[in-house]
């Protein structure tokens, strides 16, 4: 027990020194790199003003909405998939991201300001959580029922999506496809400061009910006979669909992070919620840095939007992960 506290603790030294690392890779790069002594003379007050311009004003307040964004969905697919005992479930399978791009894309034909275009993905997504948590609950459906009930409203916001931009122009349907591409090109620090107030909330809700995920994981019989109650559920399944909710409205569509991130730090960590679920914030955390950093610098002077750089990551990842579980014995 003891030497397996001192892997755990060896790990999560080893996660946090990367990460740190990461962060000043992801400071360095861009479309102008920083070289690391100018970074450090910069943070300092000192050097080229243009750099400190850069790095205070552009690259820092980007990086600090990617490790949010990143940690907030990667925990929130940990929980989806204990809840919901389905390792391919992720922060988006109940119809968030389909409910957010409906409301984003009516606040952009409507030339709303950027503020207004989150509030309107935010409010998307409420409503479609409200939408199938209403469902299930008046159905009495099972996990199997709400995944489903979760793709049949995405696919009604997707209709509507088409709809709106069948009937508005040429660039604001540009607007909104760059928007459902994932972006964090709109990252302020007036909105940080809420939303990471609100993802810290909620994460340290789920991390308060560890130990009813260990239970959860284990199957309805032993949850129902260890005492996980339909409240402790619903505060499990309404804390992660928030965590989605406010990722989306700010960043758009990011996939894969919340559904490969968990099945990683689980390999990792072991599936004790207690280590998974900040080993899942962290990881994710990072996985979306590096990929905002890779968007950032692959086609200087253009960037690529992050959700296109984690559907390539996370896609290969979870083929390369399938095929190699698919070979064991």
């Amino acid at each position: 027990m003891l030497r397996r506290k001192m892997k755990a603790r060896y790990k999560s030294l080893i996660l946090a020194l990367i990460g740190i690392v990461l962060v000043l890779v992801s400071l360095s790069t861009g479309g102008t790199f920083i070289s690391p002594r100018s970074l450090v003379d910069a943070l300092a007050g000192g050097g080229d003003p243009v750099y400190y311009t850069i790095l205070v004003k552009l690259r820092l307040p980007r990086i600090l909405l990617a490790l949010v964004i990143g940690a907030s969905l990667a925990v929130s697919g940990t929980v989806f998939q204990a809840v919901l005992k389905n390792p391919l479930a992720d922060p988006y399978i109940i119809g968030v991201s389909g409910g957010a791009a409906l409301g984003a894309t009516v606040g952009i034909v409507c030339n709303a300001a950027p503020f207004m275009v989150s509030a309107a993905a935010f409010l998307g997504s409420i409503g479609a959580i409200t939408g199938v948590y209403l469902l299930t609950g008046r159905m009495r459906l099972g996990s199997t029922s709400l995944i489903l009930s979760g793709i049949a409203l995405g696919f009604i916001f997707s209709a509507a999506v088409l709809l709106i931009y069948a009937l508005s122009r040429s660039d604001q349907i540009h607007r909104a496809m760059l928007w459902l591409m994932g972006d964090l090109s709109g990252a302020r620090y007036d909105l940080l400061g809420g939303m990471g107030a609100a993802s810290l909330l909620l994460v340290c809700a789920v991390l308060y009910y560890h130990r009813h995920l260990d239970i959860i994981s284990l199957g309805d019989r032993f949850s129902k006979n260890l005492g996980v109650s339909g409240m402790d559920v619903k505060v499990l399944f309404w804390a992660a669909s928030l965590l989605a909710a406010v990722s989306v409205s700010l960043a758009g569509v990011v996939g894969f992070v919340g559904l490969i991130v968990p099945h990683l730090m689980r390999n990792i960590f072991g599936p004790g919620h207690l280590r998974l679920v900040p080993a899942a914030a962290v990881g994710g955390a990072l996985f979306l840095l590096v990929s905002d950093a890779i968007g950032r610098s692959i086609a200087p002077p253009y960037e690529v939007p992050v959700g296109i750089i984690t559907g390539f990551l996370g896609g290969a990842f979870f083929l390369v992960h399938m095929m190699r579980r698919e070979g064991r014995p």
